[in-house]
């Protein structure tokens, strides 16, 4: 990423933003492929994954599309886009290519069918922007498909304070970098006041006894504790105080986490 990139995005990136974003992709892979199939075949189709770090959906996509098919990631973090290019090599995959870009900015691509971002918007102080490149960017009759978080929405069984505190730091810290943590119970607005028609949404919340959630928690807010400490809204102490909390009672057999609430939202442009 850019330096002004990394001072805006709240998550760590690297070698530890790669691995919690494997372990995300492995959570959510069944609800993001039944959002995937609301765009119906995609087969020989050109598409473009917004904000694809290191091609996890990316990949999916390009196993839609097909070899005739046309898949596009873009994204500012090029450490991220070096391992994805390195996998799609690994992979045979010859139809799929990454392109360094700002999201805000014109797209490397136009006459695109399919547009999909995953967790994007929210880290944007002008998501406006992003997706009117996206629309810029389609065809007549293309299609967006985008799913954000929502973050308060956070359950946990037991109650736990330390999951609740969490919360409230990455909330802070969000907004601190200039990024919404509640933009996906926007997502339908946003898109009708895009320009897009036919706007529809949806609401999906995993949770997890063992690994999934509870393991994306505790890797995220690894991931956010440089960014609090730079920002003063938490200390080292209180830092490592939460973190043994969190694993603690995510190894708790009879404990449930959740992630936050996600919205799907999918249009097209007239």
């Amino acid at each position: 990423m850019t330096t002004d990139a990394l001072k805006i995005y709240p998550i760590k990136g690297g070698e530890v933003g790669r691995a919690r974003l494997a372990v995300l992709a492995r959570a959510l892979a069944q609800t993001t492929e039944r959002h995937l199939d609301r765009a119906g075949s995609l087969s020989g189709l050109t598409v473009v994954d917004v904000g694809c770090g290191g091609g996890d959906v990316t990949f999916a996509l390009a196993r839609r599309a097909g070899a005739k098919g046309q898949i596009i990631g873009i994204d500012l973090d090029e450490e991220k886009l070096g391992w994805a290019r390195a996998e799609a090599r690994a992979q045979g995959l010859d139809h799929v290519r990454f392109e360094s870009t700002n999201v805000t900015q014109p797209w490397p691509v136009t006459g695109v069918d399919l547009v999909y971002a995953r967790f994007i918007l929210t880290h944007l102080r002008e998501p406006q922007a992003m997706l009117a490149q996206a629309l810029a960017a389609l065809k007549p009759g293309g299609r967006i498909l985008i799913e954000d978080i929502d973050f308060p929405g956070h359950f946990t069984s037991p109650e736990c304070p330390a999951v609740d505190r969490y919360v409230e730091l990455y909330i802070k810290l969000s907004r601190r970098r200039g990024g919404d943590p509640l933009i996906g119970r926007r997502l339908g607005l946003l898109l009708e006041t895009a320009g897009y028609a036919g706007v529809e949404t949806a609401l999906i919340q995993p949770f997890a006894r063992q690994g999934g959630a509870k393991d994306i928690l505790i890797l995220t807010f690894e991931a956010i504790a440089e960014g609090l400490v730079a920002e003063k809204l938490a200390d080292a102490d209180e830092i490592a105080e939460i973190t043994r909390e969190l694993k603690d009672f995510a190894a708790r057999p009879d404990t449930i986490i959740s992630m936050p609430r996600i919205f799907q939202a999918w249009a097209r442009k007239d």
